[in-house]
């Protein structure tokens, strides 16, 4: 369901200005005589209960400073509040917001965070599952103070809400462009993506903020990393709608900066921003973004009007101004021209016909620094939203990144600029790459389909340590997988297994092993020959329909498609693997080694297709 509420855009005032300073600024804050500034205001839930002064004093900073420091729209991330049921809470709330409410030239969003919601104080109800769909609506107290039809009736900038009331879009104006900012519920249901979705379909030329209450986190070295929710807005919107080229994010507590490619490979600045375990909650901390398009540049700066109104022989230690203070290079002529025209498969290796998977595993295709057992990512360049992701086995003995590691080593051939090493032996554990998706199209059924790894055995790859560790693996059992799929076999065929559905392995001969599971049942395996260490291989396995056939370095192999295999089969949601096998669907022997390139079509490429011939 789509409400809009329809009006003609409003011009917000931007005022080009040269050296001034307002009455109500000091002259330690320096005012933006270029551009235009979108403020952000994080987690305010420990004002709301404890010291609502704070939260007074940034909205009337905005509304006493939006002109000089030309502020066009003004966004809150969530948690208004810190206990829900409090109603004193939300008066303070609607009190620190009524300094912009009473100027159609300062508008804002705002959206729910968990500590917003009812079931954040509901015994046997989990707010971490409670999702915007499950919500009585006529009982939330979000929407009693902040429902969209109240918003719309101050500014004109509100432009629809999702059936429930958590889910808004606005448009605002900067300088000469016309700006979409979604702000979305911290737990927005598949209805609530699915709108999110159509507002972005009808807005294909408007560039897009998203916002919302968790997505990014940030570890004890200050990389950020995503959450469980922030994978989801990746793969559900994030990476496949290339008008998103910034989302701002609380909850966790600190600052941290992502900047991500998405499917298009275009740049899209994720920012986190919570200063509410700080002093005082925050101390009034907010963050204001200035577009500087006459220097392509976007500048980042966080500050307390709060510390700013407070003398400054009369402050604290603990008072501080402002900190993290930044500036991006951003083209915005090339960022916000044709969006999508490139779709998905804008890589070069994903515009060939019937790619349905893609995975350059190099430092340029990755979205998070390695250093978190959930923090390296890749996303899945075809556009189909299976983004792998660093995941522990095991008790493994060092941290992720001496398991893990970006290098720069490459093979000739393919689109990738380096590779990722994985250092992982048959001990107590390790780290591998993650997906628990669909991966194959429908339900988990390929007909025909082309399978390309681009691999190299380590130097100190040792048969006692490493054989059968998989580079590529569906890692439920073939024997779960066939079950699943209800598929009798017939005399001469195999409908029982241990092994994993689907893998590419290193055998204790230094061979390449594919296991594969078809819908006649578990095939004999491909075998290579005896590969090299420390060399570059181009393995294929293809099928078409009949036959399961492997070729490396573009060579047909001798001991392959012997017996009729009909296509490839896996369990949809099971996991899929970079780095480990599985015996009876447990996740189990490393491989070691590099990988540069993943890449599957549903179909039998062509062999001028190939990853080797590019």
């Amino acid at each position: 369901m789509l409400i809009k509420y329809t009006y003609p855009i409003a011009m917000l005032s931007l005022v080009l200005l040269s050296g001034c300073n307002s009455d109500s600024s000091s002259d330690t804050i320096a005012t933006h005589d270029l551009g235009y500034t979108l403020a952000v205001l994080p987690d305010t839930q420990k004002y709301s209960r404890y010291s609502p002064e704070r939260f007074w004093a940034q909205t009337q900073w905005i509304a006493d400073n939006y002109q000089l420091q030309n502020i066009v729209f003004t966004a809150h991330l969530g948690d208004v509040v810190d206990l829900p049921r409090e109603e004193s809470e939300w008066d303070n709330a609607r009190r620190a917001f009524a300094s912009i409410e009473s100027n159609p030239e300062t508008p804002y969003s705002v959206l729910a965070g968990n500590h917003d919601i009812l079931a954040y104080q509901t015994s046997g109800v989990n707010v971490e599952t409670n999702y915007d769909n499950k919500r009585d609506l006529t009982q939330e107290p979000f929407l009693q103070h902040f429902h969209p039809e109240r918003l719309s009736s101050f500014f004109p900038t509100v432009r629809g809400s999702d059936a429930t009331g958590f889910n808004t879009y606005h448009v605002f104006e900067g300088g000469e462009r016309e700006y979409l900012l979604l702000a979305l519920d911290w737990r927005p249901s598949e209805e609530t993506l699915v709108w999110a979705q159509q507002v972005l379909d009808d807005h294909p030329d408007t560039p897009v903020i998203l916002t919302t209450h968790q997505l990014l986190n940030v570890d004890t070295n200050d990389s950020p990393y995503f959450m469980e929710q922030g994978v989801t807005f990746w793969d559900s919107l994030i990476a496949k709608n290339d008008q998103i080229f910034m989302t701002f994010n609380g909850h966790h507590h600190g600052e941290a900066f992502m900047e991500a490619r998405n499917n298009q490979g275009r740049k899209v600045l994720m920012v986190l921003v919570d200063y509410q375990s700080g002093f005082w909650g925050g101390n009034g901390m907010m963050q204001l973004v200035n577009f500087v398009e006459s220097e392509n540049k976007i500048k980042f700066r966080s500050f307390s009007p709060w510390v700013e109104a407070i003398p400054e022989e009369d402050r604290e230690p603990q008072d501080e101004l402002e900190r993290w203070i930044f500036e991006v290079d951003f083209d915005f002529e090339e960022r916000f021209s044709n969006f999508n025209e490139g779709g998905a498969g804008s890589e070069p290796g994903a515009k060939v016909d019937g790619v349905i998977g893609y995975w350059i595993f190099d430092k340029d295709h990755k979205l998070t620094n390695p250093s978190d057992d959930n923090e390296l990512v890749f996303s899945d360049l075809s556009g189909n939203g299976n983004a792998f992701v660093a995941k522990k086995n095991g008790f493994p003995s060092g941290e992720q990144d001496e398991h893990l590691v970006l290098i720069e080593g490459a093979p000739e051939f393919g689109y990738a600029n380096g590779s990722l090493q994985l250092n992982n032996g048959h001990g107590v554990g390790g780290y591998y790459l993650s997906a628990n998706t669909t991966m194959l199209p429908g339900n988990g059924v390929l007909e025909q389909y082309t399978v390309e790894v681009v691999v190299r055995l380590s130097d100190d790859w040792s048969e006692e340590q490493n054989a059968w560790g998989a580079i590529f693996a569906h890692i439920p059992s073939a024997t779960s997988t066939i079950n699943f799929h209800d598929i009798e076999c017939s005399e001469g065929e195999s409908c029982q297994s241990d092994d994993p559905t689907v893998a590419l392995t290193s055998s204790s001969l230094k061979e390449f092993q594919w296991i594969s599971t078809s819908l006649n049942g578990v095939g004999p395996s491909n075998w290579s020959w005896e590969v090299d260490k420390e060399y570059w291989y181009h393995v294929v396995i293809t099928n078409d329909g009949q036959y399961t056939q492997m070729y490396v370095d573009g060579s047909l192999v001798m001991r392959t498609g012997e017996t009729e295999q009909h296509g490839l089969i896996a369990t949809p949601g099971g996991e899929w693997a970079i780095g480990i096998s599985s015996w009876k669907g447990i996740p189990g022997s490393f491989f070691r080694g590099d990988v540069a390139e993943v890449r599957i079509a549903d179909r039998v490429l062509d062999s001028s297709d190939w990853l080797i011939n590019q």
